[in-house]
């Protein structure tokens, strides 16, 4: 199964620099009141485990989208698509 790419939106800031250290190689995002989690995961399994991590650490999650990557910008275009990806929500 290919890897899928998946955002995570939580309440408030990642409070402590312990946890950005197991974040591994998701991109954070912070805005006003949230943070958006960006990263890739082999399985849901391994999103699922991500997700426990977060919560083991008060976080709220408030809502998990799967990503998907267009391949063929062009296509986009034709299609009337302003950004390269398409967002599916879970």
């Amino acid at each position: 199964m290919a890897e899928q790419d998946y955002e995570v939106r939580i309440e408030g800031h990642v409070p402590t620099e312990a946890l950005l250290a197991e974040l591994r190689d998701v991109r954070i995002a912070q805005h006003e009141f949230r943070t958006v989690l960006s990263g890739r995961f082999v399985d849901q399994a391994d999103l699922y485990g991500f997700l426990n991590l977060l919560r083991s650490y008060g976080l709220e999650v408030v809502e998990v989208r799967r990503i998907t990557v267009a391949e063929d910008p062009a296509e986009d275009a034709a299609d009337g698509l302003d950004e390269d990806r398409e967002v599916e929500e879970r």
